[in-house]
């Protein structure tokens, strides 16, 4: 047994109001859904092509989980075995699905929430394994129980619930080959601390009872009015993760193609996951006071304050035939994580939450209808808005700030 246990995903959590940052032992962390897990991963293979794309997945996954996992293990000051348990523990209390680990070959995911999402969203299975992340997770937590390096032992997948099989298989090698990982130094990261933490505070008291433990196939499950499933699917990772990730993406990848593709990603991650949320009871409170469409979308977009973002806040908005709004995004663990590597901070997150907001809040009314109501329809909506918006897209390192001006159609 481990001398430290993890049930629920807020255990270990720490949430900082004033910068609205979260961390597990110091190290970034977010909650997303699993749609827009599924869309995340989707973009960053069609930026990287399939196989660099996957690989680049995993790797994302193993520095990141490999950093957390360290750090856990010399805070608790944990062993090997200790540690695999607390591993275990911890993907299931984050919502992955359900990890057993009985030996180097006979590793197991008796349920993937990210396998099984990618089935419900691509209503088939995938021709290859999709568990990059997990098995980046399985690398990221040997090497830290083990005392290796990152490379040092290399996961693949041989089976996959994504791919149809009844249960994800984890083979292990041992390469003796370790790989340059990121350093990043936060130390060098300005946080910039924004009005309204007390409120902040206040929201985030109340918001965390409603984020219920893990069932046992290792699912969080927001009930919501607002999705044919009655719920929303989330999990709690790295924010490095997420950050390494679209690092590669957009350094490595078409630029066109890396922005269409992100954004397209952040786009997702709201429509799908935060319009659902604003149905369900946690949405209710972080809801609390909106009269207006102007409201909805300015507590739509600050929703992302109690979820690991940073913070948002809306500087200006004027609706008409068009939406023109300026928009602030305070400490992203993406801006924050490129910052510590000394990188110039490109994210295209913002623009798509953004466009996602303002289409379900003006066109869509998200908050006087029951059903997300055709996904196609969607999709075709964001594709015609991006080709006609305006976007300009700044970073201020002194604030930590993101910023965007964004122009967009809204009218028919």
């Amino acid at each position: 047994m481990s001398k430290v246990k993890v049930r629920k995903s807020t255990d270990l959590l720490t949430y900082d109001a004033p910068t609205g940052r979260m961390s597990v032992e110091g190290i970034p962390v977010t909650y997303h859904c699993n749609v827009f897990n599924h869309f995340f991963a989707k973009g960053v293979k069609l930026s990287l092509g399939d196989e660099k794309g996957r690989e680049v997945l995993y790797r994302a996954s193993e520095f990141a989980h490999y950093r957390l996992f360290r750090a856990i293990k010399e805070r608790y000051g944990l062993d090997a075995s200790e540690t695999y348990a607390f591993g275990m523990d911890y993907f299931r209390s984050r919502g992955l699905g359900v990890l057993d680990i009985k030996g180097r070959n006979r590793i197991y995911l008796l349920a993937s929430t990210h396998a099984h999402t990618f089935v419900k969203v691509m209503r088939s299975f995938s021709d290859v394994p999709v568990c990059d992340a997990e098995r980046g997770f399985v690398a990221g937590l040997l090497e830290a129980a083990l005392d290796a390096e990152p490379g040092d032992i290399r996961v693949e997948e041989t089976s996959c619930i994504g791919a149809g099989d009844p249960v994800c298989r984890m083979e292990v090698s041992v390469t003796g080959k370790p790989v340059d990982m990121p350093q990043p130094d936060y130390g060098r990261v300005r946080f910039y601390a924004v009005d309204g933490a007390e409120e902040r505070e206040r929201l985030m008291e109340r918001l965390m009872p409603e984020i219920p433990e893990a069932d046992d196939s290792g699912i969080i499950s927001l009930e919501s009015a607002f999705t044919d499933m009655g719920k929303v699917w989330i999990s709690q990772l790295p924010g490095e993760y997420y950050a390494y990730a679209n690092m590669r993406a957009v350094e490595e990848a078409d630029r066109e193609t890396s922005r269409y593709t992100l954004t397209l990603a952040g786009f997702n991650c709201v429509f799908f996951t935060y319009v659902s949320i604003a149905r369900s009871p946690a949405g209710r409170i972080l809801l609390e006071g909106a009269r207006t469409q102007e409201d909805y979308f300015v507590k739509l977009a600050e929703m992302g304050n109690y979820f690991g973002f940073g913070v948002f806040k809306v500087e200006e908005l004027k609706v008409g035939r068009r939406c023109e709004c300026d928009v602030r995004l305070y400490n992203f663990y993406e801006n924050s994580y490129l910052v510590a590597l000394g990188r110039e901070p490109v994210s295209y997150f913002l623009l798509g939450a953004t466009l996602a907001h303002a289409l379900a809040t003006f066109r869509h009314r998200y908050y006087e209808r029951d059903s997300l109501g055709s996904i196609r329809a969607i999709f075709e909506d964001f594709d015609g808005v991006y080709e006609r918006m305006e976007a300009d897209i700044s970073f201020n390192p002194a604030k930590n700030e993101q910023r965007l001006l964004l122009s967009l159609p809204i009218g028919s």
